[in-house]
């Protein structure tokens, strides 16, 4: 079942059922910049999975000093909860960071250059690509840094909160329909949840997170290319 379903329209966005583990989470975590941001909607995923044709996997959304006014923009935000909520299908832009509309939100100022050259090569355009891309995040919550992994909030499941179940089930359902999933970064968060996740294709270098021939293990751009033109 989709926990977000159910996320409260007005901050702070959390999942049912996430409320007291987000709650834990930011007190004990001391450094700020990984406490998650409770008024930034959260994006555990972005895109179709019924049209995706590519699924990427990645820690967590950043955080953009314009999120603020962009998850309040009414157009914006009703795309990031139509996402939530499975109804990205109907959207010209399911994989909305890429849309046209959005070009100044941080997302797509964050997405769009590490994916061009993978779109270029795939001939598609804007809206089809914007179709046949998902990534699913191990964490869904904005933070700045990357979330903290430690123990005292991992505890014995390796998941900091619930709503982690359903973004790992639905990049598994994915993997068993053999949808091509390539791994951004977080290779042992995403192996301890599920050890073949372990064995998919990762970027070379995680941190810069461009989807480029030059950041990829031999032959595996194209068969993102050719995934997407199929």
């Amino acid at each position: 079942m989709n926990p977000w379903r159910s996320i409260s329209l007005i901050p702070p966005y959390i999942a049912e059922g996430d409320e007291e583990q987000i709650r834990r989470y930011n007190n004990l975590t001391g450094d700020k910049d990984r406490q998650v941001i409770l008024d930034s909607i959260p994006e555990p995923f972005i895109g179709n999975p019924e049209s995706a044709r590519l699924v990427l996997l990645g820690l967590n959304p950043g955080h953009s000093d314009a999120d603020s006014e962009w998850h309040s923009r009414q157009d914006f935000r009703n795309a990031m909860i139509d996402n939530l909520h499975n109804k990205s299908r109907r959207a010209s832009y399911p994989f909305y960071p890429l849309n046209p509309a959005f070009k100044g939100n941080g997302a797509g100022r964050w997405w769009r250059p590490r994916t061009q050259e993978l779109q270029d090569r795939s001939g598609l355009d804007t809206e089809a690509f914007a179709k046949r891309v998902l990534v699913i995040e191990w964490f869904p919550y904005h933070t700045r840094k990357s979330p903290s992994q430690s123990k005292s909030v991992c505890g014995a499941s390796g998941y900091i909160c619930d709503s982690q179940n359903y973004s790992v089930n639905l990049a598994r359902e994915l993997l068993d329909k053999s949808v091509l999933v390539v791994g951004m970064r977080s290779r042992k968060l995403w192996a301890r949840a599920d050890e073949r996740f372990g064995r998919i294709p990762y970027l070379t270098n995680p941190q810069s997170g461009y989807i480029s021939s030059g950041n990829n293990e031999q032959g595996v751009f194209d068969q993102m290319v050719k995934a997407l033109s199929a």
